[in-house]
């Protein structure tokens, strides 16, 4: 099958252009450095030490969080991290806590030692930031199309990580993180699982099955989640980050993979500094992406919730 990955020819609901306007690059309404967040606001980062999650740290920290938990498997990722956030808490003339931990969350007793850290460090945390994630390993024989990811459930060697990583990492930390988001009542109490709006897609070149099955679960979990714990004053959002250049994407091969990977490796980070500076019940448990603006977005509040809209459903 040929791939198509035009905008145009996106079918509506991959809610490319839910809002009219579509954000590759940080809108000025959005922009961290223009955002001073409340007193005290923890953040904790999961997947934190390169791509995506490296972004988002950096964009709290740009909003003048007071603490992040960064948390990777690498202890020189965080330590670079780390120098880079110092920076920016110097330029801002604010202090930020930084807790660096390593952690696989594919391991449960790594997860429940980061929980352990941010708990005896502040006793909170507003915003949970579910980041960590991966794609299918390459194939050695491109497509016809020349894509060089897994064509199939049978080329698509990878599930087993891939989903014990994306699915089961992202229930790991929200099982761990649930309990506290909860007992912080006076702030935001966010959830933020990394989803892809590429899941809504069922060619496998674009994204293979393991990894299509794995954001498609992570998005109705945070539903689940909201649907459970919403009374305790939990959110829960799934967010597509953008379609951006990080380490899982860099070698991606065939068709017009430099025309799709184009948007703006902070975009994602800006959008959550947004969507969790303040109570956004009427969005928790939903799928929002960071390419739509966000004004938009909120005048369509009534219709979403009206018509229970940004959730997946079967069409009958």
């Amino acid at each position: 099958m040929a791939m198509d990955f035009s905008n145009a020819a996106l079918p509506a609901h991959y809610g490319l252009h839910f809002t009219p306007t579509f954000h590759s690059k940080i809108p000025p309404n959005i922009d961290p450095t223009s955002t001073t967040l409340p007193n005290p606001f923890i953040v904790v980062v999961t997947g934190a030490g390169k791509g995506l999650g490296y972004h988002i740290s950096l964009a709290y920290a740009s909003a003048g969080c007071s603490g992040l938990a960064i948390s990777s498997r690498t202890s020189s990722d965080l330590d670079a991290l780390a120098s880079e956030i110092s920076k920016i808490a110097e330029k801002r003339g604010t202090k930020i806590e930084v807790l660096k931990v390593v952690a696989d969350v594919q391991s449960d007793s790594d997860v429940s030692n980061l929980e352990k850290e941010v708990r005896q460090k502040w006793g909170r945390v507003d915003v949970m930031i579910a980041n960590a994630g991966v794609i299918s390993k390459y194939v050695e024989a491109p497509s016809s199309s020349g894509s060089n990811l897994p064509r199939g459930i049978v080329q698509d060697a990878d599930w087993a990580r891939v989903l014990d990583i994306n699915l089961n990492g992202v229930w790991r930390v929200s099982k761990a993180f649930v309990p506290l988001l909860s007992e912080s009542k006076d702030g935001p109490q966010a959830l933020i699982s990394s989803c892809s709006m590429a899941a809504h897609s069922t060619i496998s070149e674009l994204t293979p099955i393991a990894y299509n099955v794995s954001k498609v679960a992570g998005m109705r979990l945070m539903e689940c989640v909201a649907n459970d714990h919403g009374e305790e004053g939990v959110q829960a959002f799934a967010l597509h980050p953008g379609a951006v250049v990080t380490p899982q994407t860099k070698n991606h091969a065939g068709g017009q993979w430099s025309d799709i990977l184009a948007d703006d490796e902070g975009l994602a980070g800006a959008f959550c500094v947004w969507l969790t500076k303040e109570k956004r019940e009427w969005l928790s448990g939903r799928y929002v992406s960071c390419n739509w603006n966000v004004k938009e977005l909120e005048a369509k509040k009534d219709e979403i919730v009206k018509g229970n809209l940004l959730k997946y459903r079967m069409v009958v």
